[in-house]
């Protein structure tokens, strides 16, 4: 199948079936799949949270505008991005770069001196550009990160024929305070029901709206 067909399969799940499970080894390759997620810098500045405790989904589903996906998907992915950037996030990066550059298979001291410079310019660099950001600004951008790794995990869940729905509708300060992110530097920025789709979704059914190529896309 090509991904064309699988975009053309996904839709937004409006109802899941409660009953049906998304294996651990799916959910393995899903997770792969986000962290294969490119990111700005590669920081990766957010946390993925996999709920599956039917208690706090039940919790959940109150500050969901009591949308059932909360409640009866298989797993509800919550992306959730820093409040604040910090040194440390940079040093965590530049380590394993430093980690992964020493593995790579280089010919040459010179090259590996040359790498190590490389890096250390980068680290000094995204330091600065993080340093001088508006704090807005900074939560913003950081958000936004975890809007790429939702598309990874969205595409590829359809490649893997399991259903998924992005998910705006929340109380973000609700889900921080029940999920214990409020202390840990951390806030939610966008949901991700996944599992499969009840057979009494007519939402499926239905065709896709989307704009014509002509008026979506302008070629200059």
């Amino acid at each position: 199948m090509s991904i064309i067909n699988s975009l053309e399969w996904r839709y937004a799940t409006k109802k899941f079936d409660p009953d049906r499970k998304v294996s651990n080894q799916d959910i393995d390759t899903l997770k792969r799949a986000i962290q294969l997620a490119p990111s700005s810098y590669g920081f990766q500045l957010y946390k993925v949270l996999i709920i599956t405790d039917q208690t706090i989904k039940k919790n959940l589903v109150k500050h969901s505008y009591y949308q059932s996906q909360v409640r009866d998907c298989s797993h509800l992915f919550v992306f959730c991005s820093y409040k604040t950037v910090k040194a440390e996030h940079v040093d965590e990066f530049i380590g394993l770069m430093q980690e992964a550059r020493t593995n790579d298979k280089e010919e040459g001291l010179k090259q590996k001196f040359q790498s190590a410079a490389k890096i250390k310019a980068y680290s000094i660099i995204a330091k600065a550009d993080l340093g001088n950001r508006d704090p807005k600004d900074a939560q913003e951008w950081m958000k936004r990160q975890c809007y790429i790794a939702l598309g990874n995990l969205m595409a590829t869940c359809a490649e893997m024929r399991i259903d998924s729905c992005p998910f705006e509708g929340f109380k973000s300060k609700e889900y921080d305070r029940i999920l214990g992110l409020t202390d840990r530097n951390l806030t939610s920025a966008v949901l991700c029901p996944v599992g499969y789709r009840s057979p009494e979704d007519h939402h499926q059914h239905r065709t896709k709206v989307r704009k014509s190529k002509e008026r979506l896309f302008e070629e200059k």
